[in-house]
């Protein structure tokens, strides 16, 4: 014993260790787990409601259970601003908040109305929220969203930001998280988009089999058209139950404010010139076969965009090759049909046409609407500054300086040549 006594002597780094050991051991054994003093938030609303601020918050509660499913709370706090309304759901919580594990963040469509980069200036530098957290908007308030989204694990195993992913994924090809919001926001053009996702009432003699579902990122369209992401378990008096819809919208902001709500065809304009952009449907109409008018649904498999830009007589022309690769999907709304009518998988002329023809009115119908709330979401001003800066800066001088950089789309002629072919 004396030896090893000696031993120990001579290594006073292991003495340190021992003692270091026996000082902190029993603390880290008995001491309160971090989970009693931190709430982990994972999606965070935001609502307005006379002149007062709501902030509700999605906890993941650690709970021992044989389910392997998180038990989750939504809490929420009031005030006259988002720091007083962060501060009340704190001490509703019982416990500090961190919102750097917040994946979603969800506003009312009625806050879009002001700048809303004024709103969630606070949560994103004083509170930490961050950066890559998806930005969307609901036609309820945001606290519903969060608690209809509870909903989603408890009968679908399903979270709100797979909802929000397939359409990030499938429709919007585009990042709608706040950094791309901050982004746009201080960009030239002071524009951007983000998800939007509808609360509806649902009967309560429906069965959760009726309400199709979006469960991964890999469905098509069609889903997202049809189909919902889950439905609210909970009754109301009324008889209805509530469920959270995906219909592929998306918000048009401008200086932080709803300039337009996008619905799925004016989304599909803006996304056909995005290489990205695929298992886009397009439904054409009145195409003969057999003495019957019939309706065909193609999705988009494969595209391969071409754009080049230049000017012509002191004018911006933009032009664009797509390469489309297209799947025929559905005839007269029916998949069955399908099995009989495999012809249709060529594409011949007069389809076709039917087919840019319908390409091109989408895309004439965004480009509008872009310029009627001046906001260049496709970067096609950015396109030219590249490409032609001479006579970008030029243009822009001629119309006013850079004050009036928001009306140059107002001038570009856009021409779309197609390629159309079976995939």
């Amino acid at each position: 014993m004396k030896k090893k006594i000696k031993i120990l002597i001579k290594m006073p780094m292991m003495i340190v260790f021992i003692i270091i050991l026996l000082f902190f051991t029993p603390f880290a054994i008995y001491s309160p787990g971090e989970n009693r003093n931190r709430g982990v938030v994972t999606a965070l609303g935001i609502d307005k409601i006379d002149n007062q601020y709501e902030i509700s918050l999605l906890t993941f509660i650690p709970t021992a259970n044989q389910s392997y499913r998180e038990k989750s709370s939504v809490i929420s706090g009031k005030g006259d601003s988002v720091a007083e309304a962060v501060y009340n759901a704190q001490i509703a919580m019982g416990r500090s908040v961190g919102l750097s594990h917040a994946k979603t963040t969800v506003v009312n469509e009625n806050l879009l109305e002001e700048d809303v980069a004024s709103t969630i200036d606070y949560l994103s530098r004083i509170a930490s929220l961050p950066e890559n957290t998806v930005f969307v908007c609901t036609n309820k308030t945001a606290k519903e969203m969060l608690e209809n989204s509870q909903d989603l694990v408890n009968n679908l195993g399903l979270k709100l930001e797979q909802i929000i992913a397939y359409n990030a994924n499938n429709l919007y090809v585009t990042d709608t998280s706040l950094e791309a919001f901050y982004k746009g926001y201080f960009s030239p053009i002071k524009s951007s988009l983000i998800g939007y996702l509808t609360i509806e009432d649902v009967d309560n003699n429906s069965s959760n089999s009726d309400i199709s579902s979006i469960q991964n990122s890999g469905g098509d369209q069609k889903q997202a058209n049809n189909g919902s992401s889950g439905d609210n378990s909970s009754s109301s008096n009324s008889g209805t139950k509530k469920r959270i819809v995906n219909q592929g919208q998306a918000v048009l902001l401008k200086e932080g404010k709803k300039v337009a709500l996008l619905d799925i065809d004016q989304l599909n304009g803006i996304n056909i010139l995005n290489p990205k952009s695929i298992n886009q449907i397009i439904k054409i109409e009145n195409v003969e076969k057999d003495g019957q008018n019939l309706s065909l649904e193609y999705k988009i498999k494969t595209k391969k965009t071409l754009i080049s830009t230049k000017f012509e007589n002191g004018y911006p022309i933009f032009i664009a090759q797509l390469i489309l690769g297209l799947e025929l999907v559905e005839i007269n709304g029916e998949e069955e049909a399908l099995k009989v009518n495999t012809e249709f998988s060529e594409i011949n002329e007069e389809i076709a046409g039917k087919i840019e023809e319908q390409i091109k009115k989408q895309f004439t119908q965004s480009i509008n609407i872009l310029r009627e709330c001046d906001a260049d979401v496709l970067g096609i001003g950015r396109e030219f500054f590249f490409n032609n800066r001479k006579e970008f800066i030029e243009f822009i001088n001629m119309l006013g300086g850079k004050e009036n950089v928001d009306k140059f789309l107002d001038h570009v002629t856009f021409k779309l040549n197609m390629v159309i072919q079976p995939d």
